[in-house]
């Protein structure tokens, strides 16, 4: 499949939101490439976020799924929240990573 866009070099994600069911992750990232790192909010899909993880596995982090927090509301809503840091350790920069799929959403 051929890369949809690129507009950054190193990729940060700081931390991934999301509903159960839904088909899109919030990410919290922060891209460097040009003159300043530029902070910002990602709609992926989940296939994006899973080559992500998979990613940072081949370069050797443990994903701990203990560290993942679930919230459960009245209503069975529930919301996957999780910071990189605190799944693999540290924080993780990707070099060259291209998504995939199509990106519904991307803010500063």
């Amino acid at each position: 499949m051929d890369t949809i866009f690129s507009i950054y070099n190193k990729l940060i994600i700081k931390e991934v939101t999301y509903e159960m069911g839904d088909n899109f992750v919030t990410a919290s990232c922060e891209l460097e490439g040009g003159d300043k790192p530029k902070v910002t909010k990602i709609r992926m899909t989940h296939t994006d976020l899973n080559r992500i993880i998979a990613k940072i596995a081949a370069l050797g982090y443990e994903f701990r799924i203990e560290n993942v927090n679930h919230f459960k509301f009245n209503d069975g809503t529930q919301i996957v929240d999780y910071k990189f840091e605190n799944v693999f350790g540290e924080s993780i920069v990707l070099e060259n990573f291209h998504f995939q799929q199509n990106i519904k959403q991307i803010r500063a």
